[in-house]
């Protein structure tokens, strides 16, 4: 088993928001929102009838592409603009992500990617297009990680996956992005901190296809955000064992976290901050008029009604609250995880 400090840098007690640095509260004003009023902005963008893109890094059925359909689906309303939802899932949301960042800058294409998942991978993997410079739009949310089991194995808690995973009962676990993704860097800490010791790491296209996974017992574990494993939990093929956040998951508010069970803390790697953006030179003030359609959407009864619902939180931030979270999670990633080690190990 590999020694704890080649993959981490430094011990992570922070929640996946502080350490990103999101700053992200409704209202908008004071923590980078955009003021909009109602995205008018007093702008002919975009144009009556037209269709705006929305790339989704990921497979459909995920929690990006739910809150993004969600979410868009208000704001086309608000703004009388077609949506057009496009999963492009793959390379550990590189595929998506650079058609994000490589589209033309109109303000008529745009998507969601979620620090610090993204960055890590795009400082794993050595991408060759710029993600520093794409134009972020809002923040939007903060999302736990789960680890699921197969309902049929009767696993009773964290103790015992761990134990099964050692005696060899179990030995792939699952994540919703490939090696060098953030669901492996969190695989592999746990490998070592918490002596779990799965053997094979299975990377799928998104959080869906690896929730499906554990339900149909093609592996018997995986990591997986709480809005994307909803679904199969509900339809008892697979349980709920720990959240990975330190604060728990509002959409399983019963469920144990890490450190309820007397784990060490990983919420630095635990969760996801939940951001939209568009092309690079995008021009700004297209950039406002979104951010305020997305937050009039967000403060809407239709889905402060959903948000209640479902339990997945909606949190509005605005453009600059999305920037400093890319640039806090491009130049701490490095600091608290040994990317050449992940990068050794995913190669």
């Amino acid at each position: 088993m590999r020694k704890r400090r080649e993959f981490m840098r430094a011990a992570g007690t922070a929640s996946v928001a502080a350490t990103v640095g999101l700053a992200g509260c409704t209202g908008g004003n004071d923590n980078g929102g955009s003021g909009g009023d109602g995205g008018s902005g007093g702008s002919d963008y975009p144009e009556s009838g037209s269709t705006v893109e929305y790339i989704v890094p990921f497979s459909e059925g995920g929690g990006t592409d739910t809150y993004a359909r969600q979410i868009m689906g208000k704001v086309s309303e608000i703004l009388d603009f077609n949506l057009k939802v496009t999963n492009v899932p793959g390379g550990a949301s590189l595929r998506g992500t650079s058609q994000i960042v490589t589209a033309d800058a109109d303000g008529y294409t745009m998507g969601g990617f979620n620090p610090p998942s993204t960055p890590l991978s795009y400082l794993v993997f050595q991408s060759d297009f710029d993600l520093e410079s794409v134009e972020g739009v809002c923040t939007y949310a903060t999302t736990p990680y789960t680890i699921i089991a197969n309902a049929d194995a009767e696993v009773t808690g964290m103790d015992d996956l761990i134990d099964r995973y050692n005696d060899g009962e179990f030995e792939a676990l699952g994540g919703c992005q490939s090696q060098g993704g953030l669901n492996h860097v969190a695989a592999l800490v746990m490998q070592d901190s918490l002596e779990f010791g799965w053997t094979n790491y299975v990377g799928y296209d998104g959080c869906a296809p690896a929730g499906q996974a554990v339900a149909s017992g093609e592996i018997p574990a995986a990591i997986g955000s709480d809005l994307a494993i909803e679904g199969v939990v509900n339809s008892g093929r697979a349980d709920v064992i720990s959240v990975l956040l330190s604060n728990g998951s509002t959409v399983f508010p019963d469920a144990p976290s890490l450190t309820d069970d007397g784990y060490d803390n990983i919420d630095y790697i635990g969760g996801l901050n939940r951001a939209m953006w568009m092309p690079p030179g995008t021009d700004r003030a297209n950039v406002d008029v979104m951010a305020g359609a997305i937050e009039e959407a967000m403060a809407s009864d239709e889905l402060q009604q959903w948000s209640e619902e479902s339990g997945n939180g909606l949190t509005f931030g605005g453009p600059d609250a999305a920037n400093d979270l890319l640039q806090n999670s491009l130049e701490q990633i490095p600091q608290r995880v040994d990317i050449e080690a992940i990068r050794e190990v995913s190669s």
